[in-house]
């Protein structure tokens, strides 16, 4: 599948972005519905044609949906590939992942909160801060902005430079209090 055939599943999308996701979630479904082996293998080849094409322009949530694939050894190299892609990624990715850390994605009863933890991970320490801190400071709901807090917090003293410079944004200052001040109860917990 191209993305021109994108719509011609009866579905009109707003932009080749959404395309774009949409056609990864019909893959990962695609495989996971697939009543046997051939068809699994070719449900395979797909998204690694999907891959092959799209992987470093297609939106984060595109390849977080394939995220939630069930591991087999058809999937998990397109597992690896795609969390080695949102890895390299860096900062910019750190919103959607949370998102799917935070359980909302398209599939909630599958593997891809655990695999988006890997991906986070993987990446720089300092892109995950930042990336953190941006949720924390960005249009992110309460809810969302608490899971940053949460995340950055376990990242302990690395984070609190960040955290400080954050202090003086307006939005981002009670969440970046809040871990701040977690921080600082887990050191002295510590003993520190």
């Amino acid at each position: 599948m191209t993305l021109a055939d994108a719509d011609v599943a009866g579905r009109q999308y707003k932009d080749d972005g959404e395309a774009l996701i949409g056609m990864a979630r019909q893959l990962a479904d695609a495989y996971e519905e697939a009543q046997t082996a051939e068809d699994r293998e070719y449900a395979a080849d797909a998204i690694d044609d999907f891959l092959s094409e799209c992987d470093h322009y297609a939106p984060d949530d595109a390849l977080i949906a394939l995220l939630d694939l069930p591991m087999s050894k058809l999937t998990w190299p397109l597992v690896d590939s795609v969390e080695a892609t949102l890895a390299a990624r860096g900062m910019p990715a750190v919103w959607a992942l949370l998102e799917a850390i935070d359980g909302r994605v398209y599939d909630h009863g599958g593997q891809t909160s655990a695999r988006a933890l890997e991906t986070l991970g993987a990446m720089r320490e300092a892109d995950v801060i930042r990336g953190l801190v941006t949720v924390m400071a960005g249009a992110a709901d309460d809810d969302l902005k608490a899971a940053a807090v949460k995340m950055i917090v376990r990242t302990g003293e690395p984070a609190l430079p960040a955290l400080e410079m954050a202090l003086h944004d307006p939005v981002a200052r009670r969440w970046a209090e809040d871990a701040v001040g977690d921080i600082s109860a887990a050191r002295t917990e510590a003993g520190e």
